[in-house]
């Protein structure tokens, strides 16, 4: 794969100075759209309307346990993991102009 470098028991990882997209098979979006609020902003608000976001995840990169052990190093009573998949996914897709 061009432009991209192996780390050991990792897959394929994009240099920084490379596009985020670079050798992927999906278009550049438009940009962010204007009428979608900072994350930051969103997640700090005392009350937040929601919806379901229901997906499966690869079982082989222990997500839940990660998270779990995550939230017990840093004493954190609470993680709140549709948080932490709103701010990635938020992340992912404007950087993709989406």
């Amino acid at each position: 794969m061009q432009g991209a470098e192996l780390t050991p028991g990792h897959h394929h990882r994009t240099r920084s100075s490379e596009a985020p997209n670079e050798g992927a098979p999906w278009a550049q979006g438009p940009g962010r759209p204007a009428d979608i609020p900072d994350v930051a902003v969103l997640l700090n608000q005392r009350v937040i309307a929601r919806e379901s976001f229901d997906s499966s995840v690869p079982a082989a990169l222990k997500l839940k346990r990660r998270i779990k052990r995550f939230a017990l190093d840093n004493e954190l009573d609470h993680l709140p993991v549709g948080d932490i998949v709103a701010v990635a996914m938020d992340e992912w897709l404007t950087t993709r102009g989406f």
